[in-house]
């Protein structure tokens, strides 16, 4: 069953996806979508924001695919801790005191059973998608509460096994309030320190970690101040795009204007966060002859993309409104646009495979070592296109 409250919010999502995607059925009918929705609510009550969060994370998995995660349910009430996976393995980023711990379980559940429960909710198009979206449904309550293993807790207890091999127990109440002492930075978290920059041992290294608008001045800035730079004794650049999720494209523009202007060999660093405007910087960088180091990104290079929000009693829902595919200069805003010009080859996903591929390794990540840039400033000048 589902009450009419999410009864709402639901048809007010599908039409919206309706009405905006260029094309809403690429992976199931409207039929299939029916049957979903309908075998969800039969076998669970739908009564609460939690239960609400896992219909509509269900749904939009089975619409999306792996062409479409900009579509989207935006629900989110985060716990005082989060998590990087490295090596399969769940390890604690924060606290600080708890930094590399071992998740082990979660109400007695082994982790690996939650995180097989957490697919049905995450969509992905690479595998880097799947393991930062895995990473953040870990410290969102409403997703952990939502999902049927844990749907009838009022807490969640996780273990944990500390670097030295100790075993300690935290609880997270579903009602629970924390200080903001108590929590991390969700905007470092999420789009780190962009428009920054250093120089060492002869390189200059960009952080270009996010093009969200907010950063747009800091970019700026910084531009402003690197053609102030004498690069005479730069040899390398090297742009970190590494976490850069999106936001407005755009603010790549005047970056790359000043690397082609430099005539400086390229290094571009890429991870298993990078998305949506992101990977518009990968783009470009490789077309200025950059050699990519790192790891697989988070979507493929032609994808359902640029979200058009709806606002629905305080909940959030986004569409996807364009196909684009930036790696031919090709993309469609409308229904009409997509069904005249698509065709097999521009929907055959693109996958970007790095030209030297190098992950964060568990010991360098303890040791609070950049795996990444220390292996790249240790090994620059073998470091170049296959």
């Amino acid at each position: 069953m589902i009450d009419i409250k999410y009864k709402e919010m639901y048809d007010a999502f599908i039409n919206h996806y309706k009405n905006k995607h260029v094309n809403p059925w690429h992976e199931i009918s409207e039929e299939d979508l029916n049957q979903i929705y309908n075998s969800i609510i039969y076998n669970y009550n739908i009564d609460n924001d939690y239960s609400f969060n896992y219909l509509m994370n269900v749904v939009i998995k089975q619409l999306s695919g792996i062409l479409d995660a900009h579509t989207q349910y935006e629900d989110v009430q985060r716990i005082s801790i989060n998590f990087r996976i490295i090596d399969n393995e769940v390890l604690v980023n924060y606290p600080n005191q708890l930094r590399g711990s071992i998740l082990l379980s979660i109400n007695g559940v082994n982790i690996s059973e939650v995180v097989k429960e957490l697919d049905s909710v995450i969509t992905y198009g690479t595998e880097g998608k799947k393991k930062y979206e895995t990473e953040k449904a870990l410290f969102n309550k409403k997703i952990l509460f939502g999902i049927p293993l844990f749907r009838n807790s009022n807490s969640l207890i996780m273990k944990f096994k500390t670097i030295d091999g100790n075993i300690i127990i935290k609880e997270f109440k579903k009602n629970e309030k924390y200080s903001s002492d108590e929590m991390f930075d969700d905007i470092e978290y999420r789009y780190g320190n962009p428009g920054t920059y250093k120089i060492e041992n002869g390189k200059l290294i960009i952080n270009h970690s996010s093009v969200q608008n907010r950063y747009k001045e800091n970019i700026e800035n910084m531009i402003n101040e690197l053609n102030q730079l004498d690069l005479s004794e730069i040899d390398t650049i090297i742009v970190d795009i590494r976490g850069n999720t999106g936001g407005n494209s755009a603010h790549n523009k005047p970056l790359m204007e000043f690397i082609k202007n430099s005539n400086k060999k390229i290094l571009c660093l890429t991870d298993y966060r990078v998305f949506s405007g992101g990977r518009y910087a990968l783009l470009d960088l490789v077309r200025l002859g950059a050699t990519t180091i790192g790891s697989e990104i988070s979507t493929p290079l032609n994808c359902y993309g640029n979200s058009d929000w709806l606002e629905y009693n305080n909940h959030w829902f986004s569409s996807s409104s364009w196909f684009l595919a930036p790696n031919i200069g090709w993309g469609a805003s409308s229904k009409e646009e997509y069904i005249s010009e698509v065709n097999e080859e521009i929907v055959t996903p693109v996958f970007f495979k790095p030209d030297f591929y190098i992950e964060q390794n568990k010991e360098d990540y303890i040791n609070e070592i950049d795996t990444i840039l220390n292996c790249v400033l240790t090994y620059d000048r073998i470091l170049s296109k296959k």
